[in-house]
């Protein structure tokens, strides 16, 4: 989670030129996928997320038409030694994969964080219901009417056309703050993971807070360019430290798919 926000995000006022709409490809993901990733910071183990996409409760179709729902902890290790982190998301999206409701429940230490907020913006204001340990601590931000946020932001970089040159332009919700992520997806590169040998395009990215331009990140993220558009290895700067997300495991994907990429990695 904490390599998520790193990854997130210059003035809000030069958006309108900065981050034009966008034609995307659209974006299908199927109920059931589930994706796992270890964390490691220089080789060590510091936790792990988990993201599914799940379909809308019934309740809530038909403006909705998937959930995506996260889990991000602190490996044993850190837990003990440094300080225990865990976080618990989900948003719910419209059938053109727009935001609709974020909510997450943060636990630093003895700390409770949680937070809900819907989308889009009203009046140009994202007004988010925020509470600390119990206690209400709502705000609002000035954001633009394509805001969305982090969870969302993960599947949105797999919809976009994987063609080196393709720039991508994002504003992101993470952290109680908002970020502008702007890059471009810039080769294609055969890569070692966990799971095995991906074709991928690789994207460069920088993040920066929009209200502090100083707060800048770098990453790099590989998508497996097939099918599937697995995000298979992020790598950002958090805090001066570099920081990997790699998958290590994927399940619930379409038959069809899963038997191509076994084709292709037995190659």
């Amino acid at each position: 989670m904490r390599l998520l926000l790193a990854l997130l995000a210059a003035p809000l006022a030069a958006w309108a030129q900065v981050c034009p709409p966008q034609q995307l490809q659209a974006a299908r993901f199927t109920p059931g996928e589930a994706l796992s990733f270890r964390l490691d910071l220089l080789g060590a183990d510091v936790g792990s997320f988990e993201v599914r996409v799940e379909s809308a409760p019934a309740s809530e179709r038909p403006r909705a038409a998937l959930l995506l729902r996260s889990r991000a902890k602190t490996s044993a290790f850190v837990s003990t030694n440094v300080a225990r982190y865990e976080a618990f998301a989900t948003v719910l999206l419209s059938p053109n994969f727009l935001p609709l409701r974020y909510r997450e429940d943060i636990d630093e230490g003895e700390v409770h964080k949680a937070q809900e907020v819907d989308f889009p913006p009203a009046a140009g204001k994202l007004a988010v219901r925020a509470t600390k340990n119990g206690e209400p601590d709502p705000f609002q931000l000035e954001a633009s009417p394509g805001v969305r946020e982090m969870l969302s932001t993960l599947y949105l970089l797999r919809a976009q056309p994987l063609q080196p040159g393709q720039p991508v332009c994002i504003e992101v919700f993470a952290g109680r703050k908002l970020w502008r992520l702007e890059g471009k997806f810039v080769a294609r590169e055969t890569i070692d993971t966990p799971l095995g040998r991906f074709a991928t395009v690789r994207l460069d990215a920088t993040a920066v807070r929009t209200d502090d331009a100083n707060v800048k990140r770098g990453a790099h993220i590989w998508v497996s360019d097939d099918e599937r558009r697995l995000p298979l290895v992020a790598i950002g700067e958090v805090r001066g430290k570099v920081l990997r997300a790699q998958l290590v495991e994927a399940s619930g994907l379409p038959r069809r798919r899963v038997a191509q990429e076994t084709r292709k990695i037995g190659r």
